[in-house]
């Protein structure tokens, strides 16, 4: 593969993903086990911006994948924008509540959970096609590996969300999200490092 298909800055949304995925779970642990009140709010700007970067990072890794897997660099990133306009979505809401108070948030949380599962589940698919797709290339297999873990993160979550409901589900990034964010991160430095050897 070509220097000109590595683009620095899908390794730079990965470790930025990564590291406001562990702000978000140092949050998540501050409002459960300390006795200050912390609004919700404050660990979901992070899990959002978080979610967001890796997004774009799946986005940029088009051009890495698209030669050997076209179809499904395609599907991936097809995939990649339904999940960002979901979680654009939820992030106006999130905004929307914070500004008009909680009876906003009582009066239209089911819409709220129906467009995170959209996120969760073009996430999954997002992630999978791209796995998929590095996975085919025997010099980079390491990422294929490297997407499979918050991959398999969210696909737990969704299955318990089907099982036992959807804020069940949500309720486990307490534990998935520091793994989703390492990961992020291995991901990041991943790519960084195999750009550095073809430089």
């Amino acid at each position: 593969m070509s220097t000109s298909n590595a683009n620095p800055r899908d390794s730079r949304f990965f470790i930025i993903a990564g590291c406001f995925m562990l702000i978000n779970t140092l949050l998540l642990w501050l409002r459960h086990y300390s006795d200050y009140q912390l609004s919700i709010v404050w660990p979901a700007v992070p899990a959002i911006t978080g979610l967001a970067s890796s997004v774009f990072g799946l986005l940029k890794l088009y051009p890495r994948v698209t030669i050997h897997a076209p179809l499904v660099a395609k599907s991936g990133a097809a995939f990649a924008l339904l999940a960002l306009t979901s979680l654009s979505l939820v992030a106006l809401w999130i905004f929307i509540v914070s500004v008009f108070g909680e009876d906003m948030q009582k009066q239209q949380s089911q819409w709220l959970l129906v467009l995170i599962a959209i996120f969760m589940v073009a996430m999954i698919l997002s992630f999978f096609t791209n796995a998929i797709a590095f996975l085919r290339i025997s010099a980079q297999q390491k990422v294929g590996y490297l997407l499979t873990v918050p991959l398999a993160m969210w696909f737990i979550m969704l299955v318990i969300g089907v099982i036992k409901g959807m804020e069940r589900g949500l309720s486990l990034d307490f534990y998935t999200n520091p793994v989703i964010g390492a990961a992020f991160l291995a991901i990041g430095f991943t790519l960084k490092a195999y750009r550095n050897s073809k430089s």
